[in-house]
């Protein structure tokens, strides 16, 4: 459903303008605003300030239900060391330089009220204004070149997020996504469009595949077993991620959504939104659906190929984190509930619903086909 949503949802309308492939303002001097949407649950402004640099600064709206909250010391102490992993993995030259590279980590920080007034906010500073939830779907060749390149870093930087395990001495944040899928299954959270989406989807899967959404939900926020929760990054998605105009690192914004848990959220979350862009494309849905022909299989494969360490993913699907269908499925589930309940009804909703039906029918395997 066009943008995707961030970290916090930020899904932009279903049939949203494509942005052209250009990443930098020409001519732009000092600090000058080039982008600015969002839901009501947060808005989103992207800014230049010259010389490549860029602030993108996330505001909570009026349906934002929870504060901003950042990692803890530790945590952060820790995704800056995995960055710097990053960043010197990455920092080779020549024909393989590349395979080595990953996202960088482009950790939030308080907005000043200089940036965001009494509003409150996180400020990410990144190499770009554009991500590739705009880029990949653009039609442009280079802004398609780019994103594929940037899922590859996406999947590395993932990988390495997932070898530390959370022993930062604290309770595991809760996972957001999955949280406001719960309230919605439960009902706990009537929102009007949100509400009539609930009632429609729970006719539309029948009580054999609600049940099978509750289950996988319910489980996905339980403590994981297999030697206990890894590093998560929270709600990785094309939204937050950010590539270099120069073709330097991606960037990966990270910190309001970081928790701990099973590898296989972070890594599904990201399949869950390739699938839905390539089904609805398939089904005339949304901007996906009326746009130019995409070839999102590549994209996935790259993504695969970063997280798995293999020059290629094609039919490496059995060494994927157990799970991983069933977090794609679910990320797939609270797209479909963010959109109706922060941007507001649309007809598209009732195939999404079919969608998601067929593929919680089919234990999320479509979501792994590339």
């Amino acid at each position: 459903m066009a943008d995707r949503p961030q970290a916090a949802p930020v899904p932009e309308p279903l049939h949203a303008p494509v942005v052209p492939a250009a990443v930098r303002p020409a001519g732009a001097a000092g600090s000058v605003t080039v982008r600015e949407y969002g839901t009501r649950y947060l808005r989103i402004s992207v800014r230049y300030h010259g010389d490549a640099r860029f602030s993108w600064l996330r505001v909570p709206g009026p349906a934002h239900d929870r504060p901003q909250t950042a990692p803890s010391p530790a945590a952060i102490a820790t995704l800056r060391r995995v960055d710097a992993a990053v960043a010197a993995a990455g920092s080779g030259s020549g024909p393989g330089a590349d395979a080595g590279r990953g996202a960088r980590l482009a950790l939030g920080e308080r907005a000043a009220a200089s940036e965001s007034g009494e509003r409150g906010g996180v400020v990410y500073r990144v190499p770009g204004a554009v991500s590739v939830a705009r880029l990949l779907p653009s039609g442009d060749d280079t802004a398609y070149r780019l994103s594929v390149r940037a899922l590859a870093d996406l999947g590395r930087t993932l990988r390495q997020l997932h070898d530390v395990p959370w022993e930062f001495g604290e309770p595991v944040p809760p996972h957001h996504g999955v949280g406001r899928l719960l309230a919605w299954i439960s009902g706990a959270a009537p929102d009007g469009d949100g509400a009539r989406l609930r009632a429609l989807a729970h006719d539309r899967l029948g009580a054999r595949l609600w049940t099978r959404l509750t289950e996988w939900a319910v489980a996905a926020q339980e403590p994981p077993g297999r030697g206990g929760a890894v590093l998560l990054h929270g709600a990785p998605s094309t939204g937050w991620l950010v590539p270099s105009p120069a073709g330097d690192h991606s960037a990966l914004l990270t910190g309001e959504e970081v928790t701990g848990g099973d590898p296989a959220l972070d890594l599904g979350w990201v399949l869950g939104e390739l699938h839905e862009l390539r089904s609805a494309a398939a089904r005339g849905l949304g901007a996906a659906g009326q746009g130019p022909p995409v070839d999102y299989p590549a994209a996935a494969r790259a993504l695969l190929a970063g997280y798995l360490r293999k020059e290629d993913a094609v039919e490496t699907t059995e060494a994927l984190p157990p799970g991983t269908a069933r977090a794609a499925t679910l990320r797939l589930a609270v797209h479909m509930r963010d959109f109706a309940s922060f941007v507001g009804w649309h007809e598209d909703l009732r195939r999404y619903a079919d969608l998601l039906a067929e593929t919680l029918d089919a234990d999320g395997a479509p979501t792994l086909r590339w």
